[in-house]
């Protein structure tokens, strides 16, 4: 189903589709340190390090790792037996012995036992909750040194491009416990998508203020942008689960300064969740009177994400909050209506104070190693293979990347991430755009050349332009937010604690009934008074306590 699907084909068009192309420089493998420098003179045993050199002896390294029962392998090799493994081995004197692999749908549980028996291996896969149950065990080394020692520039220079995020929540007492996976949180940011088609039909300025939205809200619920001589379209529309990542209010509340399922910091430095601040309740007396007026589709609460992709593409909504890659859902309905026009704009805020897009933690995995690991800084080394530039000849890309359709990067135990990927694309598009010379976009990131082609057919008046120049300017408004240091991630950076696993659930179909009831007027404004003291009753004191406990102990 397109819903499912078109947010995964849109990040991997964005994204480097060289995988480990995020290296766009040549990595200079006999150096340490952020910036490239050799360790000093004074210690000859620090000269002799190499991020990219041998381990001598040669060691052993045993893993776990999940594998896809569907991956292919060319024929005589499997995942004992790759290119990868024998680049660890040739490179780096590390030999890889896999204690076994499980299909992604059995690991967790497989990993679990292997945490109960005790018998863990080198270097381990986790998610969130795993690598927080094995950081409360003690079981994992400290890669503090190994990283800063062992770390190729650009391995480092992709840890911290999220600002640290990432590194914070694997670091506890100052101790490096796991390498983060980050595969970038700024594009699951809120932004405000509007018809302008609409807007210039019934003369209206964007949307600068909530004021404009909600006067923009009424008069397309009001005033027939459509032209049909009939009152049904929607001012702004919502899906029945109020938070997904398109047709969710995240963005509306964040107009108020209010931060659903997040966790913010309070004037008293105290971690709270935003979800339970008195500012969520003024978003939702007002939700309730847009409702009320007939300015929010009066069946949202039965309605998915489907039913909303309907009503966009048969000309029937005209604005709501959304992710960058959001138009790509209504490509069939400029099909249909060239005049229709999806256009992204930032969030307008309810008084002078600038709105802030909320960004939940991304990190949901880590790469680990088990305490007492003799060489912890075979982790390191292979992350650093990951993103080194290898020589061509040596290592043509078929050998450990893509191969036709055998996508042999995948046989890599540790891979790496960039978190802003699809933000130095839209920086290197933007300076081959202005000057005027396409030669300057990243030749290892063809996503690159396709938004720049797009933005060329746009231009020109090409309608098959259209999808991905939108996502441009999308990425446009997120990267003056991050520039700007206008986004606001929630504090919490970790896997849930024992009680929001134990009570999460629960937690969260409270405040989704009772809100979806205060907006549709089937119970007062003050019900939410009552959600709050439900919530800090029913687990919610528990978790703050256990969340603050957690922000000791970074």
């Amino acid at each position: 189903m397109k819903s499912k699907s078109a947010k995964w084909i849109v990040l991997t068009v964005l994204a480097c589709s060289l995988v480990f192309a995020s290296a766009c420089s040549k990595n200079n493998a006999n150096t340490a340190g952020p910036s490239g420098s050799q360790e000093s003179a004074s210690n000859p045993v620090e000269t002799n390090i190499d991020p990219m050199g041998k381990i001598d002896p040669p060691i052993e390294v045993t893993a776990v790792r999940m594998l896809d029962s569907t991956t292919k392998f060319a024929e005589g090799e499997s995942i004992d037996k790759n290119d990868w493994n024998q680049l660890y081995l040739d490179e780096f004197g590390i030999k890889l012995k896999y204690l076994w692999v499980a299909d992604p749908s059995q690991y967790n549980q497989k990993f679990n036992v292997t945490m109960a028996s005790g018998k863990l291996p080198d270097i381990m896969p986790v998610d969130a909750t795993q690598f927080n149950q094995l950081v409360e065990a003690d079981e994992l080394a400290d890669l503090t040194e190994a990283l800063e020692k062992y770390g190729t520039p650009i391995t480092k220079e992709l840890l911290h491009k999220d600002g640290g995020v990432g590194l914070n929540s694997a670091t506890f007492g100052g101790k490096l416990l796991g390498i983060p996976v980050n595969p970038g949180a700024v594009d699951n940011a809120p932004l405000l998508w509007i018809r302008t088609d609409w807007l210039k039909k019934l003369n209206l300025p964007e949307p600068k203020t909530m004021e404009d939205v909600f006067k923009i809200a009424e008069a397309f619920a009001t005033q027939d942008p459509d032209g049909n001589n009939k009152k049904d379209t929607t001012g702004l529309g919502i899906d029945k689960l109020l938070y997904d990542g398109v047709f969710g209010l995240a963005g509306f509340f964040n107009g108020y300064h209010a931060y659903p399922r997040i966790w913010i910091e309070n004037e008293s430095g105290e971690y709270v969740y935003g979800s339970v601040q008195p500012e969520m309740k003024d978003a939702l007396a007002k939700l309730q009177k847009m409702y009320k007026d007939g300015w929010i589709d009066r069946e949202f609460g039965v309605k998915d994400i489907e039913k909303l992709i309907q009503m966009g593409n048969s000309g029937k909504l005209g604005m709501f909050y959304g992710v960058m890659y959001s138009n790509t859902y209504f490509a069939e309905g400029k099909k249909l209506d060239t005049e229709m026009d999806w256009v992204p704009f930032k969030l307008p805020s309810i008084n002078d104070k600038q709105a802030k897009p909320q960004l939940v933690f991304p990190v949901g995995k880590y790469y680990a190693a088990k305490k007492g690991m003799k060489h912890p800084e075979a982790l390191i080394k292979m992350l650093n293979a990951f993103s080194y530039d290898w020589d061509k000849t040596k290592y043509p890309l078929t050998k450990i990347n893509q191969d036709g359709d055998i996508a042999k990067w995948i046989y890599a135990l540790v891979a790496g991430s960039n978190p802003t990927q699809n933000l130095d694309m839209y920086e290197r598009v933007s300076k081959a755009i202005e000057q005027k010379d396409d030669s300057l976009i990243d030749p290892k990131a063809p996503g690159q050349k396709i938004i720049l082609d797009s933005l060329h057919k746009w231009e020109k008046g090409d309608m098959d332009g259209w999808t991905y120049a939108r996502i441009y300017d999308a990425q446009g408004l997120l990267y003056e937010y991050n520039k700007s240091d206008g986004l606001l991630m929630t504090k919490y950076i970790a896997g849930p604690t024992a009680t929001m696993v134990e009570k999460g659930a629960t937690l969260d179909k409270m405040e989704l009934e009772t809100f979806t009831k205060i907006i549709m007027g089937e119970a007062s404004i003050d019900a939410f008074d009552e959600y709050v003291a439900n919530w800090k009753k029913l687990g919610g004191n528990t978790i703050t306590e256990e969340v603050a406990k957690w922000k000791a102990s970074k």
